[in-house]
This record gives C-alpha cells, structure tokens and sequence, in this order.
C-alpha cells in the first residue's frame, strides 16, 4: 500500500539524519507488535503498533542536530526541545489521510500511566493502548542500548526497571506481556551509537573531535572504554604533557594551542591507524585492538623536538587488566599503580 511506502520513506529519511533514531525505531517497532500479540490483540493491531513504532521518533527530523545527537544528558530547555518530538511527529503525519489512526497514538507515546508524561499529560485508560505499548518498547530499547553518556542494561536489569515502573510510567498489564516476550529471547546484541561511515562520523564530529588538535574527545573516549569487549581495543598509551602551564605563560596560548596541535600529528605518525583522545587538557590517551610495541625515549625526544621546558611521561597498560568504564573513574586508580610502579623502577604497568 502507499501509505506502507510513505512510513518507510520517513523512516529512511529519519536514518539518514540520526541512524541510531531510526534504528531504535525499527527495534520499538518489533517490539511494539510483539508485546501487542502477547495482550492477544488481533493482526490489526499488531500491525498498527508496529507501523506506529516506526513513526513515533519522525518527529526528530524536525529537532536540531546540536541537541539529537548530544552525547551528554540534556538541560532543562534542551528536554523540553527534545519533548516536542511527539508533537512535531504528529505534524509530519497528520495530513497522510491513511495515517489517520496512527496520529493520537503516536502523540501520546511518552504518556505515563500515572499522568506525569508528556505531551498532555493523560492518565490510565485514558491513554490509547498502542501509546501505552510503545512507552514500554521505547523504555526497554532505550535502557538497552548503550549511549556515549551511558552504558546499556542487561536485559534481566531493563525487565527489572520496568517491574519497578510499573503502575507509574508504565501500564501494568502491558509491562506484564512485555516481560512474558523478552524473558524469551537471549540477551540483546549490544546495540550503540559509534558512527560507521564518514557521513555518520561528520555529524559526530560536532561533540565527539577536539576542535584544537581535530583528534577525539574525552567523551568520545569513555565511550570507547564502554564498548572495548566489542572493538578490542586493549593495548593504552597515556601520554601526559609536563610543565603545559608555564609554556603557556612564557610563549602564549597560541603557541601552546600549537604545541598541542603538533603533538597530535606526532603522535599520529608514531601510532599509525590508532584512534587518539585529548583529556584534561594537556594529555592524550591512545588505544589500539593490539599490543603496541614502542620506545619509550624515542617517543619522548619526538614529542619533545622543538618545544623546550615541556616534558612527556608515557605510560602504558592493558585495558583486559581493569573492569572501569568510564576513564574518571579509572584515572585514580592508574596513578596510584603508576606512582608506586615508578618508585620501584618499572615503567609499564
């Protein structure tokens, strides 16, 4: 049918702009059919909650990038921005005169049983019951996949959440089928948000490239140490940059924001095809799926070319040898071993 091809379309479209949108949608909508066969709806409505799961995020396409693909959690103003999806979905489809029956629900997918959703704040039955279904498919998805600001759920802790939730955010009745499905199914392929193409890498690139040195960020960084069990990155390089205050002092900002820059590029040429993190600053992080052999002075003497008063410590680890998941909480930690390491002599950790 037509309108089966227009709900596709936006949903090509939606993926083109955010491909972690559009995939959730997909996955909501799967969901969405499923937990409606287990309430024992009939085939429409199986079909109508999953047509109505791909279109309940079309409304993204109208939220600006800065906010959609924000890496960390949103402001208050940013939310109420975000928010507005549901109804600017509505806008998208309400003129589809085949859409007619999937506008209200999609309108109110973010309702919460208790009449503390958005945007109308609605309670219980007053909810259309497919919005209901997809409030508790878009929760579940949404707890497990893994998020550059959050690592994902298992799916035993995401039924939990919902247990937990139930007769509040969520239907109970619904919860309850919903938990019947997924108890069914094995863990969840861990899905993310990590770009695989250079268009998706550009529209990253806004948050996730340090604007100075055009390597990654800090957040970009803990989002590869949240998924290091999939791209085995296990072999680390701390860099730190000694006495970066004082260079700065005697020379400027702009001659440091070089030296910056410079170091990169070296870094770069002496760490071929590994990915690259400026942290805090003034220290560089470099990971790579295989043990890096390197000379430690060697690497020293070419940082250090040309730059004088500045000084590099490098130091080097296994990712497989810590269970952290964010580089905050691993930093203590990895000074502590280093500090006492280098008491006795040793270098690598």
């Amino acid at each position: 049918m037509i309108y089966r091809e227009a709900i596709h379309m936006l949903n090509t479209i939606l993926e083109e702009k955010d491909p972690y949108t559009a995939g959730h949608s997909r996955r909501v909508a799967y969901y969405a059919s499923k937990i409606a066969e287990n309430l024992g709806l009939d085939v429409k409505a199986q079909t109508l909650a999953h047509e109505t799961g791909l279109l309940h995020d079309v409304g993204k396409l109208l939220t600006p990038e800065s906010i959609l693909l924000k890496p960390k959690r949103f402001t208050k103003k940013e939310l109420l921005i975000m928010q507005r999806h549901a109804i600017d979905s509505v806008k998208i489809i309400e003129n589809i005169t085949a859409l007619k029956d999937h506008v209200s629900i999609v309108r109110h997918h973010h309702e919460s049983f208790d009449g503390a959703g958005y945007p109308d704040r609605l309670r219980g039955d007053a909810i259309p019951l497919i919005s209901r279904i997809l409030c508790v498919a878009d929760a579940f998805d949404a707890m497990t996949t893994n998020r550059i600001y959050k690592p994902r759920k298992t799916k035993n802790e995401a039924l939990n959440e919902l247990r937990r939730c139930a007769n509040t955010q969520f239907d109970p009745r619904v919860v309850e089928a919903a938990i019947r499905f997924f108890e069914t199914q094995k863990e969840l392929t861990s899905v993310h948000q990590i770009p695989t193409s250079y268009h998706q890498e550009e529209y990253f690139a806004f948050f996730y490239k340090d604007k100075i040195t055009t390597g990654y960020s800090s957040d970009y960084l803990n989002y590869f140490l949240m998924q290091r069990g999939e791209n085995e990155c296990i072999c680390c390089y701390l860099i730190e940059i000694h006495h970066m205050h004082c260079y700065n002092d005697y020379y400027g900002w702009k001659a440091g924001n070089h030296l910056l820059k410079e170091t990169f590029l070296r870094l770069k040429f002496l760490f071929d095809h590994a990915p690259i993190f400026r942290i805090y600053g003034d220290d560089f992080v470099i990971l790579n799926a295989h043990h890096m052999n390197v000379d430690t002075q060697e690497v020293k003497d070419k940082l250090c070319l040309g730059f004088e008063g500045i000084d590099i410590s490098l130091t080097h680890f296994h990712l497989h040898d810590f269970s952290f998941r964010t580089w905050e909480d691993f930093e203590p930690y990895l000074h502590k071993k280093k500090n006492i390491k280098q008491l006795k002599g040793v270098v690598n950790l």
